[in-house]
Parts: structure tokens; sequence; C-alpha cells
């Protein structure tokens, strides 16, 4: 099963989901590949890789420069979880692909066989729409969609879901939308429960239980290379995802058998 994390729009916390998401699926004796597709490597630097150590990287396996078993490192640290680490390269992938046929094919091709490998994989997708980006509910089959509770996030989450809803007449197969995740929600602040309450009522079955509150511990956690859920094991936010990580195998169950 791939699993993305998967939004456009910028700072909605798909890294800080897909690090920690891919950690407690590997803690819970799963064999769990991540792979960043980012060019700036947050989650790869949330797992201990610095900038100077991660090839080969992703984009190496996309230019066919590497087999993609060749990229894959184990985290230090998290028993079954193995990684694919992201570059800078891929800030130039879409020049890079400009001549290849079906260029938004070409993630699924390096992704999907390696699914065999692994109980999960896991993609933490960057942000926009590039080559790689449009790349990913191609590559996936299920996507977790983090929105933060606040008004602009509401008004990019309708624009994506239009895209989204678009891309289903062009003859191809598309991740399914397992949840909506809303993260950063601070009841403190006036308009959240208003922002909240909207976002639910107009997904009524697609946004997870499970609400991510606003946390330090989560801007602490990549200075020292690990997981959150593994540095600040009960802290709000790693509670969170680890009830989160249970909602998800269970729908991730249901879109299975359906």
């Amino acid at each position: 099963m791939i699993i993305a994390a998967f939004n456009p729009k910028g700072g909605a916390g798909k890294t800080t989901t897909a690090v920690n998401v891919a950690t407690v699926l590997a803690r819970s004796d799963k064999s769990v590949l991540l792979i960043d597709l980012e060019a700036d490597l947050n989650a790869s630097i949330s797992l201990g890789v610095r900038p100077t150590h991660a090839s080969p990287s992703i984009a190496d396996v996309l230019l066919h420069h590497r087999r993609p078993a060749n990229a894959i490192r184990d985290v230090a640290g998290v028993p079954n979880l193995s990684l694919i680490t992201g570059a800078p390269e891929l800030a130039r992938m879409d020049a890079h692909l400009r001549h290849v046929r079906q260029p938004d094919q070409r993630l699924a091709d390096v992704v999907k066989p390696l699914s065999a490998q692994f109980d999960f994989v896991v993609l933490d997708a960057p942000s926009g729409y590039s080559t790689v980006a449009r790349g990913v509910p191609l590559a996936a089959d299920a996507l977790i969609v983090p929105v933060r509770a606040e008004y602009l996030s509401l008004e990019s989450l309708a624009q994506f879901l239009r895209w989204y809803r678009d891309q289903h007449t062009a003859p191809r197969t598309l991740a399914r939308i397992a949840g909506i995740l809303l993260t950063m929600v601070d009841y403190r602040r006036q308009a959240t429960r208003e922002i909240v309450d909207i976002i639910r009522l107009h997904n009524r079955r697609g946004v997870f239980a499970t609400e991510i509150p606003p946390d330090p511990r989560v801007a602490e956690a990549p200075s020292h290379g690990v997981p959150l859920v593994v540095y600040s094991p009960s802290s709000r936010a790693s509670v969170a995802y680890g009830r989160l990580t249970s909602e998800l195998l269970a729908r991730v169950q249901r879109l299975r058998s359906s």
C-alpha cells in the first residue's frame, strides 16, 4: 500500500505527517519505506540525514541514474523504517523530464514496484503542481490531505479538491483520498471552530476524526534528527499521530475491500 501526504499548499503539515505516520507504522512491526519528494529534504533531515549525505536520492532514481533498490537506506533508531532521501535536484525535475513521454507517470514507474518489498510506502509530497507533485496521485493508492485550520487553507483545499476531481476525467487510475487531516487546530483562536465546522460540513465522511493540535515539540524534533513520536512520545501531537495512524489503518482496510 502506497500512502502519500499530499496537499499542493505549503505549510500544511505534510512532512510532519509523513514522517510520524511512517514511524508509527514501523514501530507497529510493519515494514515501511518513506520517500522524501522535496527539494529541501525536510523529511530526510527529520530522520537524521544531513544534506551532504543524501546521495543517492529519489532524484537519482527518477533520472534513472540509480536503481530504486540502491537508493534505499535504513533509518537509524527506528527498526523497520527505510528511507529514500530527497534532493535539491528535485527543484529542476520539470526541466529534466520535459522531453520524457508521460513525465507525470515517471514517479509511479519507479515507486509502484517498491510496494512489493514493504507493507507500506509513504510519500512526502512536494507543494505546488510540479511534475513530481502531479505524479503523486498516480503513484499512490491513498492520500492523506493535511489542512491547517485557517481560512486561506480552506480556500486552498477547495481549489485542490476541484483539481483532483478534474483529474478523474482522464483515463487513468488516481489514488483515493483516505481522509482530510486537520492540523494546527488551536481552539483558542476565535475562527478555528468555524473553519473546522465548515471543512467537516462539506466533507462529511472525508475528514479524519483525529485532529493535530499545535505542539512546540513538532518544531524541536527535526533539529535532533528523530521523528516527533520518538523525540517526545507523550507530547500532544505525538499522541494524536498515534491515533491518526490507527484511524488511517482502518480506512485503508475499507479502501482495500471496496
